[in-house]
């Protein structure tokens, strides 16, 4: 068994001034044009004008940088360049051509932000928002720290070993009572154990978080993060999984909507990627592990 892992002495970032709500998402280089598309709905649609929005940054270009304000528009948007000694946490930590290190700042974003109260939603990248958020940030948590759209799976029971009847959720979209993470503990909980049961990670960071939380989280509804082969007539958040929406590939209904927000954006002339782009990057990321990079 490692040793516990002291993640907050590690974080060297300055606390945020921030309001008691707010508005989360983290991204990399690969993930700029979804996060100024999403950002873009939210301006749009999110009903978030007094909320801070905080985008962190993992090696973002200042033309990437610029991108993401014009898309925030009215949006009382922060850009915090996640430091190296920050990232370095997650050295080791498992990833692949879809996710990059950058997904496990989802799993320290209450210790980041330097916040002892409130509530975030976090938001990946990939989303779209297309009704307000606002009865989420007034939603009745019951003492959870975390609420997601989620059920019972018997596959992902087994998978994990969790106990029968265990609920797990998908963690794109999360609301954290960010008093009742950090009582918890979860950020020290779950990276530990991405740490010590890495080969049974199959969804990494999001399978960590079912296993710290052992169903403990409110249940939302699945218009909160409406993905591939899902349903719901009043969507609020459209997730991506899969294929993305800037690809041939993709299959989601609703990736006509996407393109059409995306017009308001700088990538409105960008061609769609091919089908070989997902093997491309396959190849890409076998090459950087083989060279430890």
């Amino acid at each position: 068994m490692l040793a516990k892992i002291d993640m907050l002495a590690e974080i060297d970032e300055p606390a945020l001034s921030l309001s008691e709500c707010f508005v989360v998402t983290s991204v990399d280089r690969r993930f700029v044009e979804f996060a100024g598309v999403m950002l873009h709905t939210l301006a749009l649609n999110g009903d978030v004008d007094d909320v801070s929005v905080v985008v962190f940054c993992d090696g973002l270009t200042p033309k990437d940088k610029s991108h993401l304000r014009m898309c925030g528009g009215r949006l009382r948007l922060t850009l915090f360049e996640v430091s190296e000694k920050t990232l370095r946490q997650f050295d080791g930590l498992k990833t692949n051509s879809n996710w990059s290190r950058s997904i496990y700042t989802r799993l320290v974003l209450p210790d980041l932000l330097g916040c002892k109260d409130g509530r975030l939603i976090y938001l990946d990248a990939d989303t779209i928002v297309v009704d307000s958020l606002r009865p989420l940030l007034n939603l009745d948590m019951a003492g959870m720290p975390v609420a997601a759209v989620g059920g019972v799976s018997k596959r992902a029971i087994a998978r994990l070993k969790l106990p029968d009847e265990t609920k797990t959720m998908n963690s794109g979209v999360l609301l954290i009572d960010i008093r009742e993470w950090l009582y918890r503990d979860l950020s020290k909980s779950c990276l530990e154990i991405v740490r010590t049961q890495a080969e049974s990670l199959r969804f990494f960071d999001q399978d960590a978080l079912n296993i710290a939380l052992a169903g403990q989280f409110v249940s939302l509804d699945r218009r909160w993060n409406v993905v591939l082969h899902s349903h719901a007539d009043d969507p609020a958040i459209i997730h991506f999984t899969h294929d993305k929406p800037n690809s041939v590939r993709c299959q989601h209904p609703a990736q006509p909507l996407y393109l059409q927000y995306r017009q308001a954006t700088p990538w409105a002339k960008k061609p769609l990627k091919s089908h070989w782009h997902k093997r491309i990057n396959r190849w890409v990321h076998s090459v950087r592990k083989l060279f430890g990079r």
